[in-house]
Parts: structure tokens; C-alpha cells; sequence
């Protein structure tokens, strides 16, 4: 971070910020805890509007007649609208801004989830699936976008874990709230609720949630200092930004000489050995992960479960789930991509455990869910991941491909354990032949952790020990950063009074 450098011929130049030292020093929790809060708030519903049809699939087969290849249909034309939009929404991320797309994804799946609770005929179904899986889908890679760019290096993994727990209670909730509207009100309820407190969220998001000020500073423009000082006095109230001030983002930009996006950039550097690593192990996790949602209900009634104590065996592995993504993630911020592995190697064990045979009731469960646990919480850390390699110019368009390629395993997943299933290897066949996943995860994410390692301390995704064994402390300024110290005046909390980053002060060596 530069300040202002006095000219010979006249008054002093602006002074210039840096913007990625400023955030690593910020120290002021509750700014940056409230953007968090709302990306958690709409990957929440994220996840129960998307999941929601799972719930109350046996209600719209009886009122539409439908066959199991049309309620499966459903299913998949809605993840692949999930694909679609999620490469869309990204691309639009990266071009007009991370809030505005947000707003743009929450208020189509609002509108569209209630309009769902409208169709008469199956066609309607399946257009009004497809167009608010398409709103769905651009949500998640949004928000890791926004919160990675706002969250310090040591933190970031964390921090992009709780939204994607989020996502996962959003879709665990789904359960509990279709057993207390269903009843009385109807399948059609559920995506009514879904729908109004989607766009009852656009209050919080129009009003609480800034846009990211590295994006601002990367696209630059006529008013983009304007805009971005704007963000940071309300994020941090009571601190000016001196007049005239101009931002930089300050991250490493490898790419920012091209001027347009293409899926080649994610290939290029230090990311042609990232990116298919990343493609790869996120296939392999959502087609695990999705044969695991879609089969395990069902597989637990073949074993003598009740249907609500199906649903309980489920909604207790969501939990585990999330428990586990929030543990694995603080690992994942300060040793690497390396410590994930260790999530998938204990569920090809149990896998394997339930692909040995039937064991009796309480065993079963106790597998099922760690089972449920392991997998989800790597899935967890996998997705944690996938924007932090990326640079600011390509992030949302990084992690929206990430998370595209994955939804081909997840269209994959339910239709391969289907495919088994009627082959006539059983439940115990199905299970050993996904524990495949899981092992080819672990060597992965053995080589990802390895070229992680790899990585110079400036690069996008380099660990934060690599920082401060380049002799930067990893809470401080990003590695290889000038200093974080503003200069006088140009973020203040009194007269000449510089903050380093946010409302509380560090003394600075």
C-alpha cells in the first residue's frame, strides 16, 4: 500500500491502497461476519429450494400421475439446469459484479420456485424445474466468489465452509418443514414458503451485502473509487476514506492481461496442474455424494426403517455432515488441500463396510452415517476450495466451471446406482462399487495437496505457512504485500489517524 508521493511542479499525487493487504490486517469481526452471514442466509435457502422436490416427490407422483422415469427426469433436468446456470451466472459474475448477479439468482429462484407450486401438467413441471434449477445453480459459486474475496487468506477455507454448511441445513430442512405444512397445506406449500423467503432474503441482500471491492478495483471505471470507498466507510463506519483516493486490488492477476474470459484461462500457469485435479476429485465427490442422497432413503426402508425414520437417519447424517465440513476446514486453511484426503479414506472404509453384507439395524446406521459424515464433509472441503485458486479477474468463472463439471457426477451418480441396482448386484454391490470414488479421491487429493505445495507464496491458493516461511506473518499482510499500513488520511478514524485495516488498530512494527 503506497501513499502519496509529492510532486515538484505541484500539489501531492492521490495516495494509492492496496486492497488484499488491507483486508488480510482487517480486524474488525463484525463487517466482514455480516456479509457471511447473508451469503450463509442464501445458500440456505439454496439448498432448500433445490433439495425441496426430493421431499415431496411421492405427493407429485400421486397428484400427476407420473411415472418413475418422469419424477427421475425431474430430478436430473433440474441439476442440469443447475450446469447451465451456474456457467452463466459465474460468467455474468465476472462481467457485471458479484451482488448484482446475487440478486438477479435469488429473485429468479424465488419467483420460480412459487410459480412451481402453479403447474397443472407435467410439461410445466419440467420447464419451471429446469429455469429455477438454472437460478439455483448460480448461487453457490456466487457467494464463494464474495466471500473468499472478502475474508482474510488464514480464514478464507473456513469461511467459504460455513455458507456451504449453509447449503447443507438448507437442504436438511427440507424434511422437517414438509412434515408440518405438507399435512394440511399440500406438496404445493412447501415451494410457496421456498419461494416467499427467497425473495423475502432480497431485503437482507439489497441491503446488507456489498459488492466485492477487489472486483470493483479489477474492473476499474470512471466511478469505481467512488464506489469502493463508499463500500468500505460502511463496512467500517466511522472511518474516512481521504478524497481523491485510488484503489488497487492488490492480488496477484497472472491473467489479467486478456481481456476476455475462456475456459483456457483455467489452464494457464500454475493452473493447468489445479484445475483438472480440481475437475477430477469435485466429479468423483458429487457422484458419491448424490447416489448417497438419492439411494440411501430408499436402501433404508429395504432394511425395515419406517419412511419418518428414514428421513431421520438422513437429516442426522446432514448434520454430521456439516459438523464435519466446519472441522476439516480449519485444517484445510492451514496445512493445505493434502488434509482433506483423510475425509474420503475413512469413507471407502465404511463404504466397503456396507458393501460386506446386511448388518443388523443399529450397526447400519452407525455406518450410514459416518458414512454420510465422511463423504459430506470432504465434499464439504472440496467445494471450500474451489474459488481460492483462482484470481479475482476469474474467480466467479473458476468456481462456477468447478462447480458445472461437478453436477456431471451428479447426474451420473443417481443413474449409475440405478443401473446397479437393476443389474442385480443389490444394495451391498452398489456400495463397493462407489467406494471406488472415495479411493480415487484420496490419490487426488494426495497430488492437489503435493502441487499446492508447489505453489510461490504470491500465487492464489498458496498455503499461508508458505507466506510466512517467506518471512510474512501469515495473520499480516498477504504474502509478498508491501506493509498494511495505510497511509495517513487515506483510511482514518480521526484526524490524520490512519487505521491499518478496520475499525480496530494494530500497532505496526
Amino acid at each position: 500500500m503506497s501513499s502519496a508521493q509529492p510532486s515538484p511542479d505541484g500539489p501531492p499525487a492521490p495516495p494509492v491502497v492496496e486492497l488484499a493487504p488491507l483486508i488480510e490486517k482487517q480486524q474488525g469481526r463484525r463487517a466482514w461476519y455480516r456479509v457471511f452471514a447473508v451469503c450463509c442466509l442464501i445458500t440456505f435457502l439454496d439448498g432448500f429450494d433445490f433439495q425441496i422436490l426430493s421431499f415431496t416427490a411421492t405427493y407429485l407422483k400421486d397428484d400427476f400421475g407420473l411415472s418413475d422415469t418422469q419424477l427421475g427426469t425431474l430430478g436430473t433436468v433440474g441439476l442440469f439446469g443447475t450446469l447451465v446456470g451456474g456457467l452463466c451466472m459465474g460468467y455474468l459474475g465476472d462481467r457485471l459484479g458479484r451482488k448484482p448477479s446475487i440478486v438477479v439468482c435469488v429473485a429468479g429462484f424465488g419467483v420460480f420456485m412459487t410459480a412451481f407450486a402453479l403447474a397443472e401438467t407435467y410439461e410445466h413441471l419440467f420447464v419451471l424445474r429446469f429455469v429455477s434449477g438454472f437460478f439455483l445453480g448460480g448461487v453457490l459459486p456466487l457467494s464463494w466468489a464474495l466471500t473468499a474475496e472478502y475474508a482474510p487468506k488464514r480464514v478464507r477455507v473456513t469461511a467459504i465452509s460455513v455458507i456451504m454448511v449453509g447449503y447443507t441445513l438448507g437442504g436438511a430442512a427440507g424434511g422437517p418443514v414438509s412434515n408440518l405444512l405438507v399435512p394440511d397445506h399440500g406438496w404445493t406449500s412447501v415451494f410457496v414458503a421456498g419461494g416467499v423467503c427467497s425473495l423475502l432474503a432480497l431485503v437482507p441482500v439489497m441491503l446488507l451485502l456489498p459488492e466485492s471491492v477487489k472486483f470493483l478495483a479489477q474492473r476499474g471505471g470512471p466511478d469505481a473509487d467512488r464506489r469502493i470507498a463508499a463500500v468500505l466507510t460502511r463496512l467500517w463506519p466511522g472511518h474516512g476514506v481521504a478524497p481523491g483516493t485510488h484503489f488497487v486490488a492488490g492480488d496477484p492477476q497472472p491473467h489479467a492481461a486478456e481481456k476476455k474470459f475462456t475456459p483456457l484461462t483455467l489452464f494457464r500457469g500454475s493452473l493447468a496442474r489445479i484445475t483438472p485435479l480440481l475437475w477430477t476429485v469435485y466429479v468423483c465427490s458429487s457422484a458419491l455424494i448424490y447416489f448417497m442422497v438419492f439411494w440411501t432413503p430408499l436402501i433404508n426402508e429395504r432394511m425395515g426403517f419406517s419412511v419418518s425414520n428414514a428421513a431421520l437417519i438422513a437429516a442426522a447424517a446432514s448434520v454430521a455432515g456439516a459438523c464435519a465440513q466446519l472441522a476439516i476446514s480449519r485444517f484445510v486453511d492451514r496445512r493445505g488441500v493434502g488434509s482433506i484426503l483423510w475425509m474420503p479414506l475413512t469413507a471407502t472404509a465404511a463404504m466397503l463396510m456396507l458393501g460386506l453384507g446386511a448388518p443388523g439395524p443399529v450397526l447400519y446406521v452407525c455406518v450410514v452415517i459416518s458414512a454420510k459424515m465422511f463423504i459430506n464433509g470432504g465434499h464439504g472441503g472440496i467445494t471450500s476450495i474451489a474459488g481460492t485458486f483462482y484470481p479475482t479477474a476469474i474467480r466467479a468463472n473458476g468456481a462456477a466451471w468447478a462447480s458445472s463439471v461437478a453436477k456431471v457426477g451428479a447426474m451420473v451418480g443417481p443413474w449409475l446406482g440405478g443401473v446397479l441396482l437393476d443389474a442385480g448386484l443389490g444394495t451391498s454391490g452398489a456400495f463397493t462399487a462407489f467406494a471406488l470414488c472415495p479411493a480415487v479421491m484420496v490419490v487426488v487429493l494426495f497430488v492437489m495437496g503435493r502441487a499446492q505445495k508447489s505453489l510461490s507464496p504470491d500465487t492464489e491458493g498458496a498455503l499461508a505457512s508458505a507466506a510466512a516461511e517467506d518471512g510474512t506473518d501469515a495473520t499480516g499482510p498477504s504474502a509478498g504485500a508491501p506493509e498494511a499500513a495505510a497511509p495517513p488520511g487515506v483510511l482514518t478514524g480521526g484526524p490524520g489517524e490512519a487505521v491499518p485495516g478496520g475499525p480496530e488498530r494494530e500497532p505496526q512494527p
